[in-house]
């Protein structure tokens, strides 16, 4: 029985072109009465165009060693800092063998929207026709979002400051770059998550991200930093709020 329900990874296997055609209605049907879904999913395709675009094309592998990457499991997505990742054990299913990766905790699903939001903050400062909007309002933010925002420290240039759309209502993503030459970005989510009081970091992919809540805002500072770095300049914010 075809359910009308669409979550959050069902309009990610529709970007990632993973879904059937019936799904795929679904979906669609979904977002052409969710406007604000639609604008963040079309702004996800326009990445992935940009970024197939700018990426060249690999080589194709000679096939034994094809062969042999395919018996190789999928590198977790995220390794965690201060706790170990626990043992990972095969389960066998209809499909096939696949890994699945269990952790009793880990960061909250808004941490995927702030390192999505710092990739393209950072690709749009790369590109001349993507206009930045350093114009940075804590003030006017909080008056019109209920945002609350941190003060930043006096070497921190805003470079970008944008609202960026999510399941939860929208998120704000201000990116600056500090005295220093780092860029970082500061994504904030008027949503009481299940992030800790105190900041705890993860590295996602190249970048780490800090993330934390203050009753009913939840952040997360990104960056390319070391996580143990990232976690010491989110402690620092925690302490000077606006």
């Amino acid at each position: 029985m075809m359910t009308n329900d669409v979550n959050a990874l069902e309009i990610d296997a529709y970007v990632d072109d993973q879904l059937d055609l019936s799904r795929r209605f679904v979906v669609e049907t979904h977002l052409s009465r969710h406007p604000d879904q639609a604008a963040q999913v079309m702004a996800d395709l326009s990445t992935r165009s940009a970024l197939r675009l700018m990426a060249p094309r690999p080589a194709a592998p000679p096939p034994a060693m094809a062969d042999a990457a395919a018996l190789l499991p999928a590198a977790p997505l995220r390794s965690r800092w201060r706790r170990a990742l626990p043992l990972v054990a095969p389960l066998a299913a209809a499909a096939g063998l696949t890994l699945v990766f269990l952790r009793p905790s880990g960061p909250p699903d808004y941490v995927d929207y702030a390192v999505n939001s710092h990739r393209i903050a950072m690709m749009r400062a790369s590109m001349v026709s993507q206009v930045e909007t350093p114009k940075y309002d804590a003030r006017e933010i909080a008056t019109n979002t209920r945002i609350a925002m941190p003060h930043f420290p006096a070497d921190w240039r805003v470079t970008d400051v944008q609202l960026f759309p999510t399941e939860r209502g929208p998120a704000l993503v201000v990116a600056v770059k500090t005295e220093g030459g780092k860029n970082f970005s500061l994504f904030a989510l008027r949503d009481r998550s299940r992030a800790p009081e105190r900041p705890d970091a993860v590295q996602e992919g190249a970048e780490s991200v800090a993330y934390w809540r203050r009753g009913d805002m939840s952040y997360a500072l990104t960056g390319s930093g070391e996580p143990r770095l990232m976690d010491a300049t989110a402690e620092a914010l925690t302490r000077d709020w606006s």
